[in-house]
């Protein structure tokens, strides 16, 4: 279940005031010594975290519980402080919440990267607490670069320990940008868009509307429509609607899916709805694209 969705309050920030809340102590006491890495070869789970941009979420306090993929296998793997979990794109893992836990979750889009420190009370108070922080993801320096070594570490199966000192190297070269920001070439608006469309990437398989995510980032749903109409190139719910059906087409390209599952898992409880949408967005049915791409994948 989304307990994310339904249980969270968020405390978004697009100030510099993040570093109030960095764990810079936390994270200086307990550095990074194990990484668990998702993998991406299973279907992902139902309400899992799967997306296409990389992830690292690193446990503050508490237990960290996850089912993630490993050796292509399903398997349970419990975070402490000192560990922490790399998901590459597409790679998935499903929270469990059940125990008490604080976690430190840092989300690379193409534009912005996204900061949650989310704070869980196990299962008897299931309530979720999150702080967000949306900062412009640089495009020189040492982080890209870091990241991409991530990424093609794991496309490689090169060797796990090297996971630990490049994940290290992230979370300090994180903590010295909030430390030291570069101007803001954007305006608070754009940035606000930004948080919102990295969250919808996040959060596209659970039933979102414009008024939840409003109350998310404590703006009116008008206030909401108005800034896509403004500064972005689509409307919210068409945003809404490509990053779905662009999620479907990687899960039809990827999995053996039953069509009711493809569609849940992309935010669609009505699977007659979902395909419509998909043949709007694309001018073909969900079965006549996976037809086409397992054709092509034939002819190479």
């Amino acid at each position: 279940m989304s307990l994310l969705l339904y249980f969270c309050r968020i405390v978004s920030s697009m100030e510099p005031a993040v570093t109030t809340w960095w764990p810079q102590q936390l994270l200086a006491k307990r550095p990074i010594r194990n990484v668990f890495v998702c993998g991406r070869k299973l279907q992902p789970p139902v309400f899992s975290h799967v997306v296409n941009f990389p992830r690292l979420e690193i446990p503050l306090r508490g237990c960290y519980e996850n089912r993630i993929e490993s050796n292509g296998e399903a398997v349970v793997v419990q975070l402490r402080p000192g560990h922490a979990l790399f998901a590459p794109p597409n790679g998935w893992n499903l929270p469990t919440w059940r125990l008490d836990v604080e976690v430190l979750s840092l989300l690379f889009g193409k534009k912005h990267l996204g900061i949650s420190r989310v704070t869980g009370q196990g299962p008897h108070l299931p309530r979720l607490v999150a702080q967000k922080f949306s900062t412009p993801w640089p495009v020189t320096g040492p982080l890209p670069h870091v990241l991409n070594a991530m990424v093609e570490l794991h496309n490689s199966g090169g060797p796990g320990s090297a996971f630990v000192h490049l994940s290290q190297s992230l979370v300090d070269c994180i903590g010295d940008l909030l430390r030291h920001p570069a101007p803001r070439t954007t305006g608070r608006a754009h940035g606000l868009l930004e948080a919102v469309c990295v969250y919808l990437q996040n959060h596209y398989q659970y039933d979102i509307t414009r008024e939840s995510v409003a109350r998310q980032f404590q703006v009116t749903p008008n206030h909401l429509s108005r800034l896509f109409q403004m500064h972005g190139s689509m409307t919210f719910s068409s945003y809404l609607t490509h990053v779905r059906i662009d999620r479907a087409k990687h899960l039809l390209r990827s999995y053996h899916l039953k069509l009711d599952d493809v569609a849940v898992r992309c935010g669609y409880r009505d699977t007659p709805y979902f395909a419509r949408v998909f043949k709007q967005i694309t001018k073909i049915t969900p079965a006549e694209y996976r037809g086409a791409v397992r054709h092509a994948e034939a002819m190479r």
